[in-house]
């Protein structure tokens, strides 16, 4: 499950089952609009997926950072007797579809990068039920899954592999969030005694009492700046932005929302990073702008964000 192209090969399946149409990029914006626009909702199916691990999910329950999901399968066959079997003909995917009810966790909002289905009603309310143990009658095109009676099934390996994925997806790197009543580590703190205030003073080119207010994290650090500090120090970008201050949680909300994957997929791959680093720096990049801008009110992140990106392709053009 961990190969990338594995939930491709499902929506490869189901498009020949089907036809093309409903899962083709024209279907899937037929259906839900620009990827950018769409709305996170209870019932949809998403591509979850983090560096080379992808899995489908249907999405339960949405919280702040996490969403309440449930695996679903349709390639390579399998279910457990904790799962129900879903008919092609109640799905777009054509063929049937394992819900492994058995499975359900939370994951981080930041991994869903694609909508690809939309279920009913009847059919999210049965995988809760199932999910909390509770009996009940059985909807239309829905059957129990049969019992793995030993581990050397080839769906036994299906959902050893599903638990290892969402594993992962839950270990995935987000943005450092603001939390009341906990105080940031300084980024003199965790230098210590390696701290060399005089060769960060060079690497930063800035005076003594500029660097002492990066180092007591007054002061937000630029994206180039945790670079700078990183390349200097030996320490990683992700440690380094950390001891500056945690983000707002609003501006971490919309920057870990799906509907900025695209974005932050795009700033990586164009500045040869991760996918992390893109969306660590771009965030700190909207929030270095916010503390520059003067004005009252609750600041618009979305607006800083889009300003920041704006700013750094023009830098870039030049």
């Amino acid at each position: 499950m961990s190969d990338q192209g594995v939930p491709q090969r499902f929506l490869d399946l189901a498009q020949r089952a089907r036809g093309p149409r409903a899962l083709s990029e024209a279907g899937l914006r037929e259906r839900f609009g620009d990827p950018a626009q769409v709305e996170l909702e209870g019932g949809q199916v998403w591509r979850a997926r983090w560096e080379d691990v992808s899995v489908l999910v249907l999405v339960l329950d949405i919280g702040t950072h996490e969403v309440s999901a449930v695996p679903v399968t349709i390639d390579p066959p399998g279910e457990d007797e904790n799962s129900v079997v879903v008919d092609g003909s109640r799905t777009a995917f054509g063929v049937d579809v394992t819900v492994w009810t058995g499975l359900a966790s939370n994951i981080p909002v930041r991994v869903l990068e694609r909508v690809v289905d939309a279920w009913g009603e009847d059919l999210v309310e049965c995988t809760v039920a199932r999910i909390q143990g509770r009996s009940g009658p059985v909807p239309a095109g829905v059957s129990e899954g049969l019992t793995i009676r030993s581990a050397l099934e080839p769906a036994a390996e299906v959902r050893a592999d599903l638990a290892d994925d969402l594993e992962y997806l839950r270990r995935s790197p987000g943005l450092p969030v603001e939390e009341a009543g906990q105080p940031a580590e300084t980024l003199a703190s965790l230098l210590g005694d390696r701290l060399d205030l005089g060769s960060l003073c060079t690497a930063l080119q800035l005076p003594q009492p500029q660097v002492m207010k990066l180092l007591r994290g007054k002061t937000p650090l630029s994206p180039d700046q945790i670079d700078t500090v990183a390349s200097a120090t030996g320490l990683s970008a992700e440690e380094i932005a950390c001891t500056v201050r945690p983000l707002p949680a609003d501006l971490v909300c919309l920057a870990e929302h799906p509907r900025w994957r695209s974005v932050w997929v795009r700033r990586a791959q164009r500045m040869g990073v991760s996918e992390t680093q893109a969306r660590l720096s771009g965030g700190y990049g909207a929030f270095a702008l916010a503390a520059r801008q003067t004005g009252g009110g609750p600041a618009d992140w979305e607006a800083r964000l889009r300003q920041f990106l704006r700013d750094e392709d023009g830098a870039g053009e030049r």
